[in-house]
C-alpha cells in the first residue's frame, strides 16, 4: 500500500463526495448534517494519509467511516432528546451500501439536469410533500402546468431508472 498524492486523493474526493452525503443522508435526514460528518470523515482520512498510514481501499474505508459517524451522529442526538429514537438502519453489506448511493447518487445526476422549473416543481412535490394545487398556488401556474410538469419528470427519470437499473443488472 503507498500513500496517496493530493491529486490522486482530490480524485476520490471529487468521486466519492455525492454519494457519500446521500448515504449520509439516509442516516440524518437533515443535508447540513450529511455534509459535515462526510467531510470531517475526508479530512481525518487526509490527516491519516498525511501521517504515513496507508489506506488500502479508501472507498471502503469513507464508506465506513461515513457509516460510523453517522451513528455517533444518531447516538449523540439521541442522548440530546431521550424521546427521539434511532431509526432502523437497513441490514445490508457494505458493498450493497455502496451500490445504493451510487444508484442514488445516479438519480440526484437526473434530477439536477432538469430543466430549473421542472426541477423545482418536482423537488415541492417529492421533496417537500406539497400537494400540486399548493405548488400552483405558490409559482403562480394552473395545476394543469404542475401535472404535465411533474409527468414530463417522472418519465424522464423512469428513463434514467431503466438506465440505472440496466447498468447495474444487464448482461
Amino acid at each position: 500500500m503507498m500513500l496517496l498524492t493530493v491529486n490522486q486523493f482530490e480524485e476520490y474526493f471529487r468521486s466519492l463526495y455525492k454519494p457519500l452525503n446521500l448515504y449520509a443522508l439516509r442516516f440524518t435526514e437533515e443535508i447540513d448534517d450529511a455534509e459535515d460528518i462526510v467531510q470531517q470523515a475526508f479530512v481525518d482520512a487526509w490527516e491519516k494519509n498525511s501521517q504515513g498510514s496507508a489506506i488500502g481501499n479508501l472507498k471502503a474505508y469513507m464508506y465506513q467511516a461515513v457509516h460510523n459517524r453517522c451513528l455517533n451522529y444518531l447516538s449523540s442526538r439521541m442522548h440530546k432528546a431521550d424521546t427521539q429514537e434511532i431509526p432502523d438502519l437497513p441490514d445490508t453489506s457494505e458493498e450493497e451500501q455502496v451500490r445504493q448511493a451510487e444508484r442514488d447518487a445516479r438519480l440526484w445526476e437526473a434530477i439536477n439536469k432538469l430543466p430549473p422549473e421542472r426541477k423545482k416543481i418536482f423537488l415541492m412535490a417529492k421533496q417537500d410533500g406539497l400537494r400540486y394545487q399548493d405548488i400552483a398556488g405558490t409559482l403562480g401556474i394552473s395545476v394543469k402546468t404542475v401535472e404535465n410538469q411533474m409527468g414530463k419528470a417522472l418519465k424522464t427519470l423512469r428513463e434514467t431508472a431503466i438506465k440505472i437499473y440496466n447498468f447495474f443488472f444487464a448482461w
